[in-house]
């Protein structure tokens, strides 16, 4: 097999384990999301499962990633997918460590008292999750128009995030015999706004693979 062949297979290899390890995060995330909607005693133990094949995945996609840039001598436009596969797999598993970080909330509050969810929660849990899966569709396809989409939902994101931290520290004040409760709900809702901050630093990735065009800090130059 010739190198540049060897190369071509290795570099698809990449993005077919980057593929798996995005539909790993989106049943990860899935499955925080249902947990902190409805909280349940075993969401923790589930989401840690996912989570060690998460670490997994990441390590053996860095080592492949290192090592084509080691041995193959890649090309500017491969150069750039490979030290931005490297980003995003680190952002996929942080993403990853947020979710079970929110199981494990869900998980608290299922043990103890039941409280009420801000009624903008699911709203805000459905946007994140529609984020994750467009950034990383971007990704795949080279879909700049979809990262574009991604980035310009995270002004929603924000929105929604104010208004389910609002109605929480409102519902603190009513039942203070439940801040404790109510501490984790908050912060499992700003773990959802992070990923889906880390959804626009992947749309931007995306971008910066497919156009060259390094947009972080820097949206209105997307072209």
């Amino acid at each position: 097999m010739n190198n540049i062949r060897h190369f071509e297979i290795e570099i698809a290899e990449l993005k077919r384990s980057l593929v798996g390890m995005g539909n790993l995060v989106e049943q990860s995330l899935s499955a925080a999301v249902d947990a902190i909607l409805i909280p349940r005693v075993d969401a923790r133990e589930e989401a840690r499962v996912l989570e060690e094949r998460l670490d997994s995945m990441d390590t053996a996609i860095e080592e492949r990633a290192h090592r084509i840039m080691a041995l193959q001598h890649p090309m500017i436009s491969d150069l750039r997918l490979l030290i931005s596969a490297l980003h995003i797999c680190s952002d996929l598993e942080q993403i990853g460590d947020l979710c079970e970080s929110i199981a494990k909330r869900a998980t608290w509050i299922a043990k103890h008292s039941p409280v009420e969810n801000p009624k903008h929660l699911e709203e805000l849990a459905r946007l994140v999750k529609e984020m994750i899966h467009g950034c990383l569709e971007a990704f795949v396809s080279s879909n700049t128009e979809l990262a574009k989409t991604v980035i310009t939902q995270e002004d929603h994101s924000d929105d929604l995030t104010k208004l389910c931290y609002e109605s929480i520290q409102a519902s603190m004040a009513r039942t203070p015999e439940k801040i404790r409760e109510y501490t984790h709900l908050l912060r499992a809702v700003a773990h959802l706004e992070h990923i889906g901050d880390i959804a626009v630093a992947i749309a931007e990735e995306s971008v910066y693979v497919h156009k060259g065009q390094m947009i972080r800090h820097h949206h209105e130059d997307l072209r």
